[in-house]
């Protein structure tokens, strides 16, 4: 939000309480920063590859990121985050988009594996909290509050039990839950303070207990003392004020051991206040660490935490404040064995040492990952929420536009890698492949594996130490054309560490990949618009550069391209369902390819398909079929319904469906036959490509296919020098390169 529009809102709550209540709460900044959910794939460390957009950070490793369409199709931005750990041990994220509650099993924080998501009012404020095997859910939408039931989710089951509902106003900003007492606290919606619900007796049904209307409360954290003067005593530290948190903005200590007659202890309004956001306290509880959403820009040029001494709950006092080097305006914090992790909008992540929060001048940053790449601006955009209680030491966040991301603090113990990223291709004759291993000091590694799956089996194979973080390993010779599989495992006495952390990062044993026919689409190579069945009246497939909604991409998927095939193409702004497939099929249908024309024909290309919204969704698909005799009669590769909501590279060798022909077409077909659900659906980059088993001759110095006497004139008239016959490669030709000639003469 910029300054000016924060003053304007700020003014017009002074001037008018009920201009603030028709616009809810000051997070109006959020709506009018809004930009794009990102659209980006899923990325899992433990499938290989990089993440798709760039991410700066220090101290902080990403194990894992899910962009908000593979949370839910329907999710135009992300909210909140929290998480449970099952009786069993496994870890689980659950996080909050505009469309509802997404749930994924993180207990492997490299490949975590999406569990379920429960559908809630469309909102872009949505906030939770879990109580035993209960998550309770609430929003700005309205719906009271959700109860969703994880007792089963070690087994993939997560179920909506019910919506509670009471005579109070159904919005609801924040929630939090005393799990000592089994109390949970409605913070916020309709200009509200607190509302108390008891837990113990009926979980699948809260029920309204009290409230405390004096104050408007947007965050609270609810503690229940068990030593020292407030011993028993349920207290509730509030983040709020009047005029919905704009006027008197500070922080608010209640006493709710009596929840039919909660009481205000005491109240400090700090410098430079703002709007009081959400906090949290110290471990020992006597500091409370606060953030303000609308002091950056305005009050303070740098990211800012107040920091309150709560010792004395009747007469808080102000300590003082810390910053960052950031302009970014705070948001969500948390207090963990000496650490404060801060969710701060467009800064990302960052994370503070706080061992002597009495002196807020040693309090400094130690660990950061900036989730916003493009800047550090003083704007709504970025992570929202954060949450670093897991024992494995996981830490998630969840971002507005970006979705959930997983991560783990600090560098692993040794980290694996190959230089330049793994390799899509090895020699079947055998070769020497390299890899890094980083150790940090201190670290004694008791085991090195590498692992190579082949057709015949898997190999553990020695690996030779290089230098101090380069290895080798040598791979065995294997059948040109075999699907193949990499692995590299370091143990210490404590972990193991494994790239990737779970199956084979694949290759091809292959001595190069030869490409026939290829079409980026950014010209027309005669692709055909139209087939027998055809009968959509909108969303027919047009060449284009895609006007993205959240079914469509709004990129082609060729780096430097723009167009693809895309089913209808709207105007910027469109809804889901603009110029998206109505009321029946479209083909799309390639030109004639010769697949002939290299080794073992492989057909690749690049699809999207989006059926998970509408009134009646996944219910269509998309039929892929490929033909090799120019269209006559054609055999099915693949029927597409799954919405991954990115797009998805396919792979097929045509021999495994029929016969490769100089005749070759593929068409696809997408349709929306029944009740009328948004499908959308885009191809890009088609190309026909072989593996070449060709073995390779370094003696056939002049490529003619036979080592001879015009090799060997070509080597003795270039003897004691480097390039055209250096045989051996080791930068002369020398006797050596002249023995390996004469032993592949022929």
């Amino acid at each position: 939000m910029r300054a000016s529009t924060t003053a304007t809102l700020l003014a017009c709550a002074l001037l008018s309480g009920a201009v603030l209540t028709a616009v809810a709460h000051e997070d109006d900044g959020k709506v009018a920063d809004r930009q794009p959910a990102v659209v980006a794939p899923a990325w899992r460390e433990a499938d290989g590859g990089l993440a798709a957009d760039t991410f700066a950070s220090s101290g902080i490793t990403l194990k894992a990121w899910f962009p908000l369409a593979s949370i839910d199709a329907a999710a135009t931005s992300g909210n909140t985050c929290w998480g449970y750990v099952s009786p069993s041990g496994r870890e689980y994220a659950i996080i909050g988009v505009s469309s509802g509650t997404g749930f994924f099993d993180i207990t492997n924080p490299a490949a975590p594996v999406k569990v379920g998501f429960i559908t809630g009012p469309t909102s872009l404020w949505r906030d939770f909290k879990v109580f035993g095997t209960r998550v309770y859910t609430v929003s700005e939408g309205g719906g009271h509050i959700q109860v969703i039931d994880i007792a089963n989710i070690d087994n993939g089951v997560v179920s909506l039990i019910g919506t509670t509902t009471d005579a109070t106003a159904a919005a609801t900003h924040t929630v939090f839950i005393n799990e000592q007492s089994g109390y949970l606290y409605r913070c916020g919606g309709g200009g509200n303070g607190l509302r108390l619900y008891n837990l113990n007796s009926t979980p699948n049904n809260p029920q309204l207990v009290g409230s405390w209307p004096s104050y408007y409360v947007h965050e609270a954290q609810v503690v229940t003392y068990t030593s020292g003067p407030y011993a028993g005593k349920e207290i509730a530290f509030c983040c709020g004020g009047l005029s919905n948190g704009n006027v008197e903005s500070g922080l608010y200590i209640v006493d709710c051991t009596n929840k039919a007659s909660p009481t205000l202890l005491g109240r400090i309004l700090y410098p430079s206040a703002r709007y009081s956001h959400q906090g949290w306290l110290t471990e020992d509880r006597k500091y409370f660490l606060l953030g303000d959403e609308l002091d950056e820009g305005a009050t303070q040029s740098l990211t800012t935490t107040y920091v309150i001494n709560v010792e004395n709950l009747a007469n808080p006092t102000y300590v003082g404040l810390f910053q960052n080097d950031t302009p970014a305006i705070t948001h969500n914090g948390y207090t963990h064995q000496g650490k404060f992790y801060q969710a701060n909008y467009r800064s990302g992540i960052r994370v503070f040492d706080i061992a002597t929060p009495g002196n807020p001048a040693s309090i400094n940053e130690v660990a950061w990952f900036d989730t916003y790449p493009v800047d550090d601006g003083a704007s709504f955009n970025g992570l929202w929420a954060c949450y670093p209680y897991y024992p494995s030491g996981t830490v998630i966040g969840s971002d507005l536009e970006r979705g959930l991301f997983v991560w783990r603090m600090g560098e692993d113990a040794v980290q694996l890698s190959f230089p330049g990223g793994a390799p899509s291709l090895v020699s079947p004759a055998g070769q020497s492949l390299s890899f890094d291993a980083v150790v940090q000091p201190g670290v004694t590694v008791t085991n090195k594996r590498f692992y190579y799956n082949t057709p015949g089996g898997t190999q553990a194979l020695s690996v030779s130490q290089v230098d101090a973080d380069t290895f080798s390993v040598n791979l065995p010779a294997v059948a040109c054309g075999s699907a193949v599989g990499l692995a590299v495992e370091f143990t210490t006495a404590t972990e193991t560490f494994r790239l990737p952390s779970t199956g084979f990062l694949p290759a091809i044993a292959a001595f190069g990949v030869a490409t026939g026919f290829t079409d980026e689409m950014e010209i027309d190579q005669g692709w055909t618009v139209g087939g027998a069945g055809d009968a959509a009246t909108a969303g027919l497939w047009v060449r284009a550069d895609p006007v993205g909604t959240t079914a469509q991409p709004e990129d082609d998927h060729t780096v430097t391209g723009v167009r693809c095939w895309i089913t209808g193409n709207g105007a910027v702004g469109g809804a889901v369902g603009a110029a998206d497939i109505d009321g029946g099929q479209t083909t799309l249908t390639s030109p004639n390819f010769d697949a002939t024309v290299v080794d073992t024909p492989y057909i690749s290309y690049w699809r999207w398909y989006s059926n998970n919204a509408g009134a009646a969704p996944n219910e269509d698909s998309m039929p892929v079929e490929i033909s090799n005799n120019g269209g006559t009669t054609w055999v099915s590769l693949e029927v597409v319904s799954e919405n991954a909501g990115a797009w998805v590279q396919k792979n097929f060798r045509i021999a495994d469906v029929l016969t490769p022909t100089s005749t070759m077409r593929i068409r696809f077909r997408a349709r929306d036959l029944l009740s009328g659900s948004v499908v959308e659906a885009g191809v890009d980059d088609v190309k026909v490509y072989g593996y070449d088993c060709t073995v390779a001759r370094p003696a056939d110095v002049n490529g003619d296919g036979t080592v001879d006497g015009a090799d060997l004139g070509i080597l003795l008239g270039n003897w004691g020098n480097s390039g055209a016959g250096d045989i051996d490669g080791n930068g002369q030709v020398d006797g050596a390169d002249l023995g390996a000639l004469v032993a592949d003469w022929g």
